[in-house]
């Protein structure tokens, strides 16, 4: 199995050309909620995102490599069912938190790990724009009944199963947000991991501030995009 956290800002290299491609930023799955449908990638030089199959990528370590340039493709839906940094909801109005993990195999969702539960692919109702929401299938014929999510203890390995219903948002709760695409908008926010430069400096602490000097010293670095799927 493979955490999403491990893949995220990694480099892809073409086996064509040699040259850096991107790095990776997200995920996106298919129709079904179960499969990695495409990676969300960020161009190195202009960094506008572009989408990529698992089929058409080589994973090895610290790197990735691409079978052929051809295949990234630009100016698609990059919204599409992707998960990390949105909102999770049940369809009976319970907040669940954000989405900080996700672990998959042979690009297969296995769990989801947000702030207060963990879930699994047959838990997904809806993937939106903002958010996830929990419940019964809206989109297909075959529609199951939810499975109840296991809430997440303080040591991130053990679950605890739910023992009755989900509980109501607490009060001053963090409303919805949207991903903004105005580096403005992330000044006074928390990283929440480490982000590294083009020569494997730390640019930014987890939990750092982020001032209007680190925001220059991102964007130096090609890393905004990563700085927006990893705030708070």
């Amino acid at each position: 199995m493979e955490k999403l956290s491990e893949i995220i800002s990694k480099n892809i290299y073409s086996l064509v050309s040699g040259r850096k491609i991107g790095y990776i930023l997200n995920i996106c799955l298919d129709e079904s909620f179960k499969n990695i449908k495409h990676f969300l990638v960020a161009d190195d030089e202009s960094e506008n995102e572009m989408l990529i199959s698992p089929k058409s990528l080589i994973f090895g370590g610290e790197f990735i490599l691409s079978k052929k340039e051809e295949d990234f493709v630009y100016g698609a839906a990059t919204e599409e069912n992707n998960l990390i940094g949105k909102l999770v909801f049940t369809d009976k109005g319970a907040y669940c938190g954000k989405v900080r993990e996700v672990i998959f195999s042979a690009n297969r969702l296995e769990s989801v790990i947000c702030d207060r539960i963990c879930f699994s692919a047959k838990d997904i109702s809806l993937v939106g724009q903002d958010a996830v929401i929990l419940g019964k299938k809206k989109n297909f014929a075959r529609a199951r009944n939810f499975s109840r999510p296991t809430f997440v203890s303080s040591q991130p390995e053990s679950l605890v199963s739910i023992s009755s219903s989900f509980s109501q948002p607490e009060s001053g709760q963090v409303a919805p947000y949207r991903i903004s695409t105005d580096p403005k908008n992330l000044i006074g926010k928390l990283a929440t991991r480490d982000i590294f430069g083009l020569n494997n400096e730390l640019i930014i602490k987890k939990f750092e501030i982020i001032t209007q000097k680190k925001l220059n010293e991102i964007k130096k670095h090609n890393k905004l995009n990563i700085l927006f799927y990893n705030c708070k």
